[in-house]
């Protein structure tokens, strides 16, 4: 049988200050056996290496071919049919800590990395969410709806049932990944306390109100250059002499004349 060389992977490099070495060996693969004319390519960073793959032996005329990195066990990419798809990294989530009942309240879940992009699914207390709440029964109490394509899940109004610890997954073809899960608690609110609260302020500013004007009516806001001034003698009309006589036993004026 013909040797078949099927199309080959050509990477750069991108590990800075280091070299990539990259290592194939011969092997069977179920009714596929396959080699590589170039087992140990050593290319400098961003430096092209061109990866061969051919097929010496099969048993199928049209063999399923993939191009996979493992890293530390993990597979990171895979290239089939002319397209790399990337593993999606660990996702970015953002969960609010506390809702009030009846608010509204967003969570996010982000991931830059995947090839192609990858789509978002979101679990509370590891039960996987809806796209959309009214599609099942069992969460007939909570109002949300979630984009799967961008990650969001939006609630139009929290209820008490909506707390939880909330985690996203994305994933797409090359594999998937999560993050950290997230406590959101709701609370209720307590409108009687908040209506006490504030007949309080209203009492204690309508105290204050109260005695700063029985402190005005008081006099006690008098300045005291106000309060030396009004306690002054009454000046006397110039060119006139009160004289007190004893024979008339009360003040009679004189006047007298300025030459």
């Amino acid at each position: 049988m013909a040797l078949r060389r099927p199309p080959r992977l050509r990477l750069y490099a991108r590990l800075p200050d280091f070299f990539l070495l990259l290592l194939f060996r011969g092997c069977l693969i179920g009714a596929v056996n396959l080699k590589s004319s170039n087992r140990t390519p050593v290319v400098q960073e961003f430096e092209s290496v061109e990866l061969s793959c051919i097929i010496t032996d099969s048993q199928t005329s049209d063999p399923r071919i993939e191009w996979k990195k493992i890293q530390n066990g993990e597979t990171t990419y895979v290239f089939f049919d002319n397209k790399i798809q990337v593993k999606p990294v660990t996702p970015v989530c953002r969960v609010p800590k506390a809702v009030p009942v009846g608010k509204m309240a967003t969570l996010h879940c982000q991931e830059g990395e995947g090839h192609p992009r990858p789509h978002y699914s979101w679990y509370r207390n590891d039960v996987p969410l809806p796209t959309d709440s009214r599609a099942n029964p069992r969460f007939r109490n909570s109002s949300f709806h979630l984009n799967s394509e961008t990650g969001t899940l939006v609630f139009s109004a929290v209820h008490k049932d909506d707390s939880g610890r909330y985690y996203c997954i994305a994933s797409n073809d090359a594999g998937s990944a999560r993050c950290e899960e997230q406590e959101m608690e709701v609370y209720d609110l307590n409108i009687g306390g908040i209506i006490g609260g504030v007949l309080v302020v209203l009492a204690v500013l309508a105290l204050i109100t109260l005695g700063i004007c029985c402190a005005y009516r008081r006099g006690y806001f008098i300045s005291s250059k106000q309060d030396g001034e009004s306690y002054k003698n009454p000046g006397k009309a110039d060119g006139v002499n009160y004289i007190r006589t004893d024979e008339e036993g009360d003040f009679r004026h004189k006047s007298s004349f300025l030459i």
